[in-house]
């Protein structure tokens, strides 16, 4: 997960953490997993990943390609490629990466602001990823924080 996290903040998407079992924030993901595991459950188990990976596959092409009870009798496919794309409505700002070490002061300056890192990560590298006013910082495979910075305070 940390390396799909590490791609996201990259790009300047922020990932987000919910509770399970929380239908507010997770109801569309569990309903859609419940399926998948009774599919799955009508199988015989898989004996390593790679079987694992080509059952899933299958679903996949299946859930998104096969007969579907979807809006209008279309699929989750066919609805996809009739849909109009989200774009940015202004120019993407480029995205960077820089690592700096964490001193015993944990202050790193990044455009004009000040970032603190908190003191248990001292001494070790910070690798910082930004795109547009959005920051990730990440230690090994941890995101320590995520933040906008307040460019009217130093």
């Amino acid at each position: 997960m940390a390396a799909l996290e590490r791609r996201l903040a990259e790009t300047g998407v922020q990932t987000i953490a919910s509770s399970p079992y929380h239908p507010q924030t997770c109801g569309k993901d569990e309903r859609s997993h419940q399926t998948l595991r009774k599919w799955l459950d009508k199988r015989p188990t898989p004996a390593n990943l790679d079987q694992l990976h080509h059952l899933l596959e299958i679903y996949r092409e299946m859930y998104n390609n096969g007969r579907h009870q979807g809006i209008g009798g279309q699929t989750p496919q066919q609805r996809y490629d009739a849909a109009t794309k989200a774009a940015p409505d202004r120019p993407v700002r480029l995205a960077g990466v820089t690592q700096r070490p964490v001193t015993k002061h944990r202050r790193h300056r990044l455009s004009g602001c000040s970032i603190v890192i908190s003191r248990r990560w001292a001494r070790q590298t910070a690798t910082l990823h930004w795109q547009g006013d959005r920051v990730s910082i990440m230690i090994g495979d941890t995101v320590v924080r995520t933040l906008t910075p307040d460019r009217s305070v130093r």
